[in-house]
């Protein structure tokens, strides 16, 4: 194909989009609500999994130490934690801090009774240790078990296993969603782009008549879908963030009060731009060539037949 044909047959595409503008506007839509309904998803996806991400990094493991252990085997084991795989961050927490805050949870004189009852604090020196792969949570326990001068490990392993299935079973759910809707639209824009072919029949009966090659026919249609992919990606984005916004808005007061705070949206934004447009692009050309190939094997007195 030389140079000028393909200049041709992009600026065929572009043509046949404004002309059939009315179809053009319906292929649209339709991808774009489908592009919504995925961008909506993926962020309430995101919001989650900081939510979950935020519950692990509180599932710590306490892990105390022997009263008799001196500093140096402290700062040692402390050491052999730092070393240990899939741990994210060892904090070293004094009995005098531990007992301290302690007290401040309770009453005066329930905390002035401990202070007279005991001149020793009751309570050893710990390390606050975070776990990073909560999938290799008990492996983890078993090699801090190993570690010397170890009195007593506080851990949760049900809830680790529990945020665990949570995180997967969030995946699954994502997945199948965005597949869905991804065939949905694939779907939808190859029947719109049928109808196109079907209202301008004759037109690829007369050429293949003459001989046009298969690919000299379908490229004015696969940039046609890839036009209506890229529009439908990018209003996408801008409605996706709109209705996010004001989600937030409408609902500051409820994350106000659970303490919780909703992800920027400007941080996955130019993620979810080139993501809109790859699929906008990938379903309006797939539906162009999935419908196209229906046609192009044919002669063409028997697509005139249509």
């Amino acid at each position: 194909m030389t140079a000028s044909s393909l200049r041709y047959l992009l600026k065929e595409g572009f043509r046949n989009t404004w002309a059939n503008r009315m179809m053009s506007i319906a292929s649209i839509c339709v991808l774009m609500s489908c592009l919504v309904m995925m961008g909506g998803a993926t962020m309430i996806f995101f919001n989650i999994d900081s939510i979950l991400g935020r519950i692990e990094d509180e599932n710590v493991v306490m892990v105390f130490i022997e009263d008799d252990a001196t500093d140096a085997e402290t700062a040692a084991m402390g050491a052999s934690l730092e070393k240990t795989n899939n741990i994210k961050d060892v904090e070293f927490i004094p009995k005098e801090d531990a007992w301290a805050d302690q007290l401040a949870t309770m009453e005066e004189a329930q905390a002035a009774f401990f202070k007279e009852m005991s001149d020793k604090i009751p309570l050893p020196d710990a390390y606050k240790v975070t776990v990073d792969d909560l999938q290799q949570f008990d492996s983890t326990i078993e090699s801090i078990k190993k570690l010397d001068h170890i009195d007593t490990i506080r851990e949760n392993k049900d809830l680790a296993k529990r945020l665990v299935s949570i995180r997967h079973g969030i995946e699954i759910i994502a997945i199948v969603i965005i597949s869905v809707l991804l065939a949905i639209s694939i779907f939808i824009i190859s029947n719109t782009i049928k109808l196109t072919v079907y209202s301008r029949r004759l037109e690829i009966s007369i050429m293949k008549s003459v001989g046009a090659t298969n690919n000299f026919v379908r490229l004015p249609f696969v940039v046609e879908g890839m036009i209506l992919g890229i529009i439908s990606g990018i209003i996408s984005l801008g409605l996706v963030w709109g209705f996010y916004e004001f989600a937030i808005q409408q609902f500051s007061d409820l994350l106000s009060e659970l303490k919780l705070t909703a992800l920027p949206f400007e941080n996955y934004a130019l993620q979810m731009l080139g993501a809109f447009v790859a699929i906008g692009i990938a379903t309006g050309a797939g539906g162009s060539v999935i419908t196209m190939g229906r046609y192009l094997n044919r002669e063409g007195s028997e697509i005139s037949a249509v």
